[in-house]
C-alpha cells in the first residue's frame, strides 16, 4: 500500500502508519500484530491513541457501507489500533500469553 494520500487530509500525520497497518481484514491485522516486534506495536499504539477520538468523529460523518476510500483506510487503521490495544494495555507482548494460536481462528461471515 502506498503511503501517498491514503487518509483524509486532517490525518496526514498518520499516513506512514496507514501504509503498514491499514489492512482490510481482521485476519491480516491480527497477523500483522503477532508478527511485529512489541516495540513496533507499542509505537503504533501510542501514535494512534491521542487521535482515536478524532478518527471516530470523522468516520461518523459517513454511513459504514458508503465510506470514501480514504475514510475506509482510516477505519482500517482504527481497527488495527483496536487489534493492538490489548497487546499493549494488558499483555505487553504481541501474542496472548497462554492463548490459542491466532492461526486457529477463522472469521466466518
Amino acid at each position: 500500500m502506498s503511503d501517498i494520500d491514503l487518509l483524509p487530509g486532517e490525518f496526514h500525520d498518520l499516513e506512514h502508519w496507514a501504509a503498514r497497518w491499514a489492512l482490510p481484514t481482521e485476519a491480516a491485522r491480527n497477523r500483522m500484530r503477532v508478527t511485529s516486534e512489541y516495540h513496533q506495536i507499542e509505537a503504533f499504539y501510542h501514535a494512534l491513541l491521542p487521535r482515536m477520538g478524532a478518527v471516530l468523529d470523522y468516520l461518523q460523518k459517513f454511513p459504514t457501507d458508503a465510506l470514501p476510500t480514504s475514510a475506509q483506510h482510516l477505519m482500517y487503521l482504527g481497527c488495527a489500533f483496536m487489534e493492538v490495544a490489548p497487546a499493549v494495555e494488558l499483555f505487553k507482548e504481541p501474542r496472548v500469553t497462554d492463548g490459542f494460536a491466532p492461526e486457529r481462528f477463522e472469521i466466518l461471515l
